[in-house]
């Protein structure tokens, strides 16, 4: 009885932290009553990107023109669209993460917890906060790192300075800002590890495949889409962040590089880590199925190759054909739970995003 409670307090909480609540980044979009994907342009791009930035710059110069003028740069512009595009992504992301749990085929026993509860824990607000915390940790001390072993890079917030209230309420807004980036920032790294973990619980679980006859992927293609599909979003946002550090029009200094470019290769890695770590034991599980359908199949088909008496009868054309059918399905089984030539690609954009980030770090190292 009281393993019973236990579980039904599982399920339970499933519901109350599961895929159908939101994240924090959507709640705090969310309590500004607009529509969602307008809301992130408007507090993502706007409140917080463009109008922060003015208001800093306003602060420095109290020149309204040349405030705008210094804020409408394409650093500040792929800033802007950065935030907005971080507080997107999770909704986004969670999202398609609904989609496959209605749309997927029933492949675990206990329908009850089903493909959901691998995924209970994306909208408990403790770790997210723990996550937010750590972001912004990371990134100011790869800011710091930078400035203090030589480089150019430097956070927005400035307290300092002859008071002013124009300037204390900028200085105040910058740190609102600055929490309210890194909240959405961190929030698609959250998201992303937390789906792709749940996937990987998911792969651990035991499963009922589908034939290979009904479905060459097993019935696992939708984890595979889900995969590819949030590995985008999540290379979507690194390319973003690293547009945002290459078109600064500051010179980067060995500092910058060290730091920031070591944070955004951290982030790399981390996402290529995530993006393989669940569906390799899916793969390995893939194969094993091909080799026990081969096995299953090597009898048949040498019967029909040594044991026909008559190799012009009906039943042994028949049986011919039968086995051909089936020769033809277990060579056509996918041991990836996605399509190669999406995989494909994808790899062509996180190779380029890191080529892109080596080529620019080599180049400031031996100044070409």
């Amino acid at each position: 009885m009281r393993e019973g409670e236990q579980q039904a307090a599982g399920v339970a909480a499933g519901k109350a932290e599961g895929p159908d609540k939101r994240t924090l980044a959507e709640r705090f979009i969310a309590a500004f009553r607009l529509p969602y994907a307008l809301g992130c342009v408007l507090i993502g791009f706007g409140l917080f990107g463009l109008f922060d930035t003015a208001l800093t710059h306003l602060a420095d110069s109290a020149d309204l023109p040349v405030a705008i003028q210094l804020t409408l740069t394409g650093q500040n512009l792929a800033q802007s669209a950065l935030i907005a595009y971080a507080f997107y992504a999770p909704r986004y992301m969670r999202r398609k993460l609904a989609e496959t749990t209605s749309s997927l085929p029933s492949l675990m026993g206990d329908e009850s917890r089903g493909f959901r509860n691998p995924f209970a824990g994306i909208s408990s607000v403790r770790p997210q906060v723990i996550a937010w915390i750590a972001f912004l940790a990371a990134l100011l001390f790869a800011v710091n790192v930078a400035a203090f072993v030589g480089g150019s890079a430097e956070t927005s917030v400035s307290i300092g300075g002859a008071f002013s209230p124009l300037g204390f309420f900028a200085s105040l807004f910058d740190v609102v800002s600055l929490a309210a980036a890194t909240l959405a920032l961190s929030s698609v790294v959250w998201t992303y590890y937390t789906i792709t973990m749940g996937i990987h619980r998911f792969s651990q679980a035991p499963l009922e495949l589908r034939p290979y006859y009904e479905d060459p992927f097993l019935g696992l293609k939708p984890i595979g889409s889900l995969a590819l599909t949030l590995a985008s979003v999540y290379f979507g946002f690194i390319a973003l962040l690293l547009l945002s550090v290459l078109i600064s029009p500051k010179t980067p200094q060995l500092g910058d590089i060290l730091a920031v470019g070591g944070f955004l290769l951290g982030l790399i890695a981390f996402g290529v880590y995530l993006f393989f770590l669940p569906l390799t034991r899916l793969h390995r599980r893939m194969v094993a199925e091909k080799g026990k359908a081969r096995r299953a199949l090597l009898p048949q088909l040498q019967a029909v190759f040594e044991g026909a008496s008559n190799p012009g009868s009906g039943d042994d054309l028949g049986r011919a054909f039968r086995v051909d059918m089936l020769d033809r399905k277990v060579a056509n089984m996918a041991v990836w739970p996605y399509d190669i030539g999406i995989l494909g690609r994808l790899s062509v954009i996180a190779a380029s995003v890191t080529a892109i980030l080596i080529s620019r770090i080599v180049a400031l190292v031996f100044h070409i």
